[in-house]
């Protein structure tokens, strides 16, 4: 096969194949590019091209999906995936919720465009492949590849959409580091334990975010209550520091509460968590007393991912709640 003890990079757009007049790097491009002792062990796949802002939850399934299958069926030794950097993070901790396999899925991008002066493309294919080919890598789930490091998915952080440094790793340290900036990978330490939980069809797909900001949200949830509350499979609460929201939002969560669909309470701060310190009308101990899942320290479009795994594979009350707070 093709695909055989080789590493299977596949090609899901980005500004890292991507070059500024649009058009993508072809396959042979990509192989010239490459050392000799990488380009050996390297297919490259073709998947889709467009924007990461056309993602649906659906879709990046179906990339896990066949990344799982390069290597169940084909015997692939690794795969790594190419996407644009906005939502790098995201789609890389949506695959490590679900990636049971132990070769690795690695996931790489770029700030700068193909060929452009500052490109990183040789760079991080070459840092990912090796890092892939390592062993080091193997049933540590899905990873990512940036910055000279290799970082679990939910200690990355996006702060910046022009800074080279705009990724940090929050808050551990990389998992591992290249000894120079193409050579080789050495590992420092293993990802925290994760639940692997089984990626069902279809996945929850209407499961909005609410921010808390200043006098504001109001508006948003009243119209789910009047109109289309209904057709939501899920919502996640972004509150303000601990997990708190205005007071005026509590009768309204009670009302949404009360058609079955699960409420997840985060923190809006990058590095937060919810705490119940306080108890008062919109406190984060009276939304969780009054029922809403305790989101932890996961970022709001984490709990968002987590809650849309969670629901389709059938979790629900308590196990659902165990799973978005890591107890299980």
């Amino acid at each position: 096969m093709e695909n055989r003890d080789k590493i299977v990079v596949l090609l899901a757009g980005g500004r890292i194949v991507q070059r500024q007049d649009g058009s993508e790097m072809k396959n042979e491009e990509l192989y010239a590019l490459l050392p000799d002792d990488v380009k050996d062990h390297v297919v490259f796949q073709q998947w889709s091209f467009q924007p990461v802002s056309n993602y649906t939850l659906r879709m990046c399934g179906e990339l896990i999906n066949m990344a799982r299958g390069y290597v169940h069926d084909d015997g692939a030794r690794g795969v790594v995936v190419t996407c644009g950097i906005p939502l790098l993070a995201e789609l890389a901790y949506f695959a490590d919720l679900v990636w049971d396999l132990n070769p690795p899925l690695i996931f790489t991008s770029s700030i700068f465009n193909a060929g452009s002066q500052n490109s990183e493309t040789v760079m991080r294919l070459t840092q990912s492949t090796r890092a892939a080919l390592s062993g080091l890598c193997t049933g540590k789930g899905a990873l990512i590849c940036i910055q000279d490091a290799i970082y679990a998915p939910a200690d990355v952080l996006r702060i910046s959409n022009f800074n080279r440094a705009g990724l940090l790793a929050f808050p551990e340290s990389p998992l591992g580091v290249f000894s120079q900036p193409s050579g080789n990978y050495i590992s420092l330490r293993f990802p925290r334990h994760r639940y692997i939980q089984k990626m069902a069809e279809p996945l929850a797909r209407n499961i909005p975010v609410i921010v808390a900001s200043l006098g504001d949200g109001d508006v948003i949830l009243r119209a789910f209550l009047d109109k289309r509350f209904e057709e939501l499979d899920g919502l996640v609460i972004s509150g303000l520091g601990d997990g708190d929201v205005p007071s005026s939002w509590v009768p309204m969560l009670r009302k949404l509460m009360k058609s079955g669909f699960p409420i997840v309470l985060t923190s809006r701060y990058p590095d937060g968590i919810v705490q119940a310190t306080e108890n008062y009308e919109g406190s984060a101990a009276q939304l969780l007393e009054m029922g809403l899942i305790n989101g932890g320290m996961l970022s709001p479009y984490q709990a968002r991912i987590k809650l849309a795994v969670g629901m389709s594979a059938g979790l629900k009350g308590s196990e659902l709640s165990d799973y978005i707070s890591g107890r299980q």
